[in-house]
């Protein structure tokens, strides 16, 4: 698999993983349970605006480590009851970061680092849709020591556990925390939130939750 990304052409992670025209405002919502619906993602959020190039954000291994990513098809986030699909995500042909096409998939940014290896693996997905919310809708409710569980495609499964909630400006992300190199097995979910900007069609800020690989 190539490695993260070098130089990128912005500083801002424009992630537009959220919603259609007339969303609701997000993400503090309070909701019990996640309403899965298969409401296909709006134009508007098939596209990130995550301008990425090829390889700065890596590193280059000087010795050997041995921990293997996986493949990832499968999230779980007992804390918040999601149980979701993950599907690979690579670039748009503006290079972006791509999203899901629909409200109840995320995507795995499969140009970056796997779930288990060394780096920051990404996982994208949409807070809301015209008619109400997402799978990533509660994940800023998330905190420090609740799990992430994640299933590769030959059926191993990882836990991931939340170190920390971060929301940024629209402009001002930081892609080397996000997306680049490092020397623990780290995963990162990403969604929309703040308020929602009509004229632009996409919220003003974005929500990372950063969590860190278990270890036994």
């Amino acid at each position: 698999m190539k490695k993260l990304l070098s130089g990128f052409l912005g500083l801002s992670l424009l992630l537009t993983a959220c919603q259609a025209e007339e969303a609701t405002p997000a993400p503090e919502p309070t909701v019990d349970k996640q309403e899965a619906s298969s409401e296909e993602a709006s134009s508007s959020t098939k596209k990130t605006n995550l301008t990425l190039s090829e390889s700065k954000l890596a590193a280059t291994k000087l010795i050997k480590d041995e921990r293997q990513g996986i493949v990832p098809t499968r999230l779980q986030i007992p804390a918040i009851n999601v149980d979701a699909p993950i599907d690979p995500a690579g670039l748009t042909e503006d290079g972006d970061m791509d999203v899901p096409a629909d409200i109840v998939s995320t995507g795995w940014f499969e140009r970056g680092y796997m779930p288990g290896e060394p780096g920051n693996s990404v996982i994208a997905g949409h807070v809301d849709g015209k008619n109400g919310p997402a799978v990533f809708y509660d994940i800023g409710k998330l905190k420090s020591g609740d799990e992430v569980l994640v299933t590769g495609e030959d059926g191993k499964e990882l836990v991931f556990v939340v170190n920390k909630v971060e929301i940024y400006p629209f402009e001002a992300s930081p892609l080397r925390e996000i997306f680049g190199f490092s020397n623990g097995s780290k995963l990162n979910l990403i969604t929309c939130t703040g308020e929602y900007n009509k004229k632009g069609s996409y919220y003003e800020d974005r929500l990372v939750v950063y969590t860190t690989l278990k270890t036994s």
